[in-house]
């Protein structure tokens, strides 16, 4: 939750400096503007009490098998959450600034987590059961990598916090299946990037990497 709070403020800080005309810039996630994209960050942290059901069965999944979800990598998944996203979008920025709804939607997570035990296994779509903190991890994964496409819209450095990069580390050394080699010279903002598609490999990392490469993007 320490991880979820700084990495949502630090990029509210960031929405609330700019002006209205710069929500209209492409991103990086076509055909996604700023706003739109803006839109999908709020929307992925948001938490529906009744989405999150306890399950009183199972052996708790990883927070990296969010990821491993076959569908993720299929088209229909892909514009299905382009479609949503303009959709909500559309209704939303009609009356609502998009760094405001952002807020909003963070602080309304925050009070609802505020009321659950984050050891508790939940029951998670598509993916079966987990703990409820392992799955607001997902949500600072979210909320640092889509840090990352407003950073490269606006053409500024990464903010992410490193409360965030230490929570996410661990996500991603388990989807690459190994700590990454110390030839690469990583630091944990260069394996959130690399490891979520917002940097490509260079050729001398995949010849580190070897068969390895052929994980990356370890998620997108």
């Amino acid at each position: 939750m320490a991880a979820f709070v700084a990495e949502s403020r630090a990029l509210s800080a960031v929405l609330g400096s700019l002006g209205g005309p710069e929500f209209g810039r492409a991103t990086n996630c076509p055909p996604w503007n700023l706003a739109e994209l803006v839109v999908h960050i709020g929307m992925s942290v948001g938490i529906d009490d009744a989405e999150l059901p306890p399950t009183p069965g199972g052996a708790p999944r990883a927070a990296a098998d969010y990821y491993r979800r076959p569908e993720r990598d299929t088209a229909r998944y892909r514009q299905g959450n382009v479609d949503r996203t303009q959709e909500v979008a559309a209704a939303v920025l009609r009356t609502t600034a998009p760094a405001q709804w952002f807020d909003q939607a963070c602080a309304a997570a925050v009070s609802t987590l505020g009321e659950r035990e984050l050891d508790q296994v939940v029951d998670v779509a598509r993916v079966g059961p987990m703990t409820l903190a392992d799955w607001v991890t997902t949500r600072v994964m979210s909320l640092a990598a889509h840090g990352i496409d407003v950073a490269i819209t606006l053409q500024r450095p990464p903010w992410t916090t490193l409360a965030a990069l230490t929570d996410v580390r661990p996500v991603l050394v388990d989807l690459l299946g190994a700590v990454p080699p110390a030839e690469l010279g990583w630091d944990d903002q260069t394996l959130l990037a690399v490891g979520t598609g917002r940097r490509p490999l260079t050729d001398d990392e995949r010849a580190v990497l070897g068969p390895a490469q052929d994980r990356f993007p370890l998620l997108s």
